[in-house]
């Protein structure tokens, strides 16, 4: 259970760098303007009035962060065993594990179709029980 919550903070890790990637190349395309040019190079000077050093930096951290939790939740993944024999036995056991889940779930699955067929059994003999026990059919308009 611990691994499944482990990969579903990982998927989310990774969709919110998915997120800081999109947000900050946007804002960079919308904030940025046009490089000058300096001897006939474009400079890498950020021009007045566009997006300013700290605003980069704060996204870099932000990206930064996001990287480091990614690298945090995927290091705290179990090893994968890369022998082939290995990962052979391994899907062995689990299709084992699944047989036995399998069995269980018919064994239940048996159980209930007998505890449904005593209930409607005992609904119709409750159900006969009421409308024979009447003085016969409800009159009907003429």
């Amino acid at each position: 259970q611990k691994m499944a919550d482990t990969v579903t903070q990982l998927q989310d890790q990774v969709n919110q760098i998915n997120g800081l990637f999109y947000n900050c190349t946007g804002i960079l395309q919308r904030d940025s303007r046009p490089a000058e040019r300096v001897n006939g190079e474009l400079s890498d000077a950020l021009t007045e009035g566009g997006i300013n050093d700290e605003q980069i930096q704060e996204m870099a951290a932000s990206v930064v962060a996001a990287s480091r939790n990614i690298d945090a939740l995927a290091s705290s993944l179990p090893e994968v065993d890369l022998d082939e024999d290995a990962q052979l036995a391994r899907i062995a056991a689990l299709q084992a594990e699944n047989d036995e889940a399998e069995r269980e779930l018919q064994a239940a699955l048996v159980v209930a179709d007998k505890a449904l067929a005593r209930a409607t059994a005992a609904f119709e003999v409750a159900t006969n029980k009421i409308l024979l026990s009447s003085d016969g059919p409800p009159p009907t308009a003429a």
